[in-house]
């Protein structure tokens, strides 16, 4: 209730956090059980839907994030043939050498219109790997999608020891990074983040060069559009249709409002 209140989402995760998966092989990672068909994964999920509704019978959801990141095609299938209210999965982005049955994802969307939102990095203890993932998706997508466990606290390998007052601070530490290094970043929850994620795939731009502006012409505009740009040579000076705002160095964020683009060159 506090997370609503303060402009939060609640999403779906699990029937007694069993993978929606049929005959999978866990490779002795994890002792999930399997379910025995698709009717018994149905009617689980069916159970968590009514009991979401009764605690919360007002908000809507709409993102699955499956159990230990595990779903099996059958259970996809079954998601968005009988629930149609989930409009996006969400996965993990990274490959893990140990999970290499995880759920891995780009950003997208497939032939149903659902949405692949991946999650790029987790836990308040950061290792250097991490670090580095947050750092490049700012780079490649300008986006940062962090996810944290409840158990997190209680688990040696995502820093326990160090105590809950250590964690929350290193985490506030990252949140100053990310905030001091993306200071107009977007905050989304995670229907707003799907449609941006709609957005991205859509839109297709289309870019031509003169000596003295550059136009570029957006194909399957919506209603805005972002796209980092670097300018090598020149100088931006004026931008009509959107909106620059410089990074680092060379690096720009253009934020566009119309399907059509010219930044003129000093």
């Amino acid at each position: 209730n506090m997370l609503l209140r303060k402009g939060g989402e609640i999403g779906y995760h699990g029937y007694n956090h069993q993978p929606l998966a049929l005959g999978r092989d866990y490779k002795g990672i994890y002792d999930y059980k399997v379910w025995k068909d698709y009717a018994s994964m149905e009617k689980a999920f069916g159970h968590l839907v009514d009991f979401c509704d009764e605690l919360f019978p007002n908000v809507n959801m709409s993102v699955y994030v499956p159990p230990s990141n595990l779903l099996g095609e059958e259970g996809r299938e079954m998601l968005i043939k009988e629930f149609p209210q989930i409009k996006t999965l969400s996965g993990i982005y990274l490959p893990d050498d140990v999970l290499d049955f995880a759920l891995l994802q780009e950003f997208e969307v497939d032939e149903n219109g659902v949405v692949d939102q991946p999650r790029i990095i987790s836990g308040c203890d950061l290792d250097d790997f991490m670090t580095m993932g947050a750092m490049s998706e700012l780079n490649m997508h300008y986006v940062n999608n962090h996810f944290t466990h409840p158990d997190d606290a209680l688990d040696v390998e995502r820093g326990a020891e160090l105590g809950w007052k250590e964690l929350r601070n290193r985490f506030d530490n990252y949140l100053d990074w990310l905030y001091t290094s993306a200071p107009n970043i977007r905050n989304f929850t995670g229907t707003e983040f799907s449609a941006a994620v709609q957005r991205f795939v859509a839109v297709a731009p289309k870019t031509q060069f003169f000596d003295d502006k550059m136009v570029i012409e957006i194909q399957n505009f919506y209603d805005d559009a972002q796209f980092l740009i670097r300018f090598n040579e020149k100088e931006s000076d004026t931008v009509m249709g959107g909106r620059l705002t410089h990074l680092t160095g060379d690096l720009y964020l253009l934020e566009a409002d119309k399907a059509t683009v010219t930044i003129s060159f000093k």
